[in-house]
């Protein structure tokens, strides 16, 4: 589905995203990446991250990761 807002909205915003790795968080990120944030992803399960940086990665967006442990 085609966004009907700019594609540089929110250029130059950063956007913090807790739960990021999968589900809503995932696409929340994806999103804000898309309409041109600086988006960090965190969670706690590495390997979930892992795999969400380098899907939206490899649509050429920018996202960064932060891991955190119990």
């Amino acid at each position: 589905m085609e966004s009907p807002f700019r594609a540089d909205l929110l250029r130059g915003k950063a956007a913090l995203v807790t739960g990021g790795g999968s589900g809503i968080g995932f696409e929340i990120a994806a999103q804000l990446a898309r309409h041109g944030a600086h988006v960090a992803l965190m969670g706690r399960r590495r390997e979930v991250l892992d795999k969400a940086v380098a899907a939206l990665r490899s649509e050429g967006l920018k996202v960064r990761m932060d891991p955190t442990y119990p």
